[in-house]
């Protein structure tokens, strides 16, 4: 695990992707996209090692959010009018099955029935929420806010940098 603590588990299967499709195999190579059926509670970071050998992987680096919204239930005059799940406990079961596929995800209790959702930016919250909404989810959310961090005893926001080569007729 990534704070160094071992657990010992039985793999029940073993899975190749192939394309979309997973495929029952004996074995998996290098370059090969697996899963491992059967473990419970591995996480991104974790390595699965022989019990004889269990030499630990460096953990990877996951990065962290940087904005955030909260969803809550829709109390608008107009709730419950084009969505089948209104309820917060429909909208955290969502949000925790989000939670098991989605690494750079983060959510929150807030007050009440409010969830405090934080992300990579706000292409990534909004292809979660306009998920939610093609899955029949009606929720309300907050206005996104940038998450501040204290580096050094001065209040940072974040920034990535990115380069871009393209033609000169493009630019």
């Amino acid at each position: 695990k990534r704070d160094g603590t071992r657990k010992d588990a039985r793999v029940v299967g073993l899975q190749r992707y192939d394309g979309l499709k997973r495929i029952d195999v004996d074995e998996v190579r290098a370059g090969d996209i697996a899963a491992l059926v059967g473990v419970e509670g591995i996480d991104i970071g974790d390595t699965a090692a022989c019990p004889e050998n269990p030499e630990a992987l460096e953990s990877v680096a996951i990065d962290e959010p940087t904005i955030t919204m909260v969803f809550r239930v829709n109390d608008s005059p107009m709730a419950g009018r084009e969505g089948k799940f209104v309820t917060s406990r429909q909208i955290r079961t969502r949000l925790e099955r989000e939670l098991e596929r989605d690494v750079a995800l983060r959510v929150e209790d807030g007050a009440g029935d409010e969830f405090v959702v934080s992300g990579r930016g706000l292409l990534h919250l909004g292809i979660l929420l306009e998920n939610m909404r093609r899955e029949g989810f009606e929720l309300a959310v907050g206005k996104p806010r940038v998450i501040l961090r204290e580096i050094d005893g001065r209040v940072c926001e974040p920034f990535e940098r990115v380069i871009i080569d393209t033609p000169q007729a493009h630019v």
